[in-house]
């Protein structure tokens, strides 16, 4: 179900009136890869236009998320680097 390292460790889970768990999706490998990029938050960044500059979509800002690690992405601190997989990483990987 949800690991131990999961942003979704704190969330309530609700059961549907026939008790039938509604699921979540698979996490993703979050090893370190060489084409990986670094980004340092600046003011003004937001998660789903850093995802647009990176992925090329602001809808992966989850992929980033995940690979920080990320609970609140309406909270990230400013000067905070974060690990983005490269575009080919996620399109074979986790879009395949």
């Amino acid at each position: 179900m949800i690991g131990p390292d999961s942003r979704y460790t704190i969330c309530v889970l609700y059961i549907d009136g026939k008790e039938e768990f509604l699921g979540t999706r698979p996490s993703i490998d979050t090893t370190p890869q060489p084409d990986d990029t670094f980004h340092t938050v600046v003011d003004g960044d937001r998660i789903d236009l850093i995802s647009y500059r990176y992925l090329g979509s602001a809808g992966l800002w989850w992929v980033i998320c995940d690979y920080n690690d990320i609970f609140f992405p309406l909270e990230i601190e400013l000067g905070v680097t974060l690990r983005i997989p490269s575009v080919e990483h996620v399109q074979m990987h986790l879009l395949g």
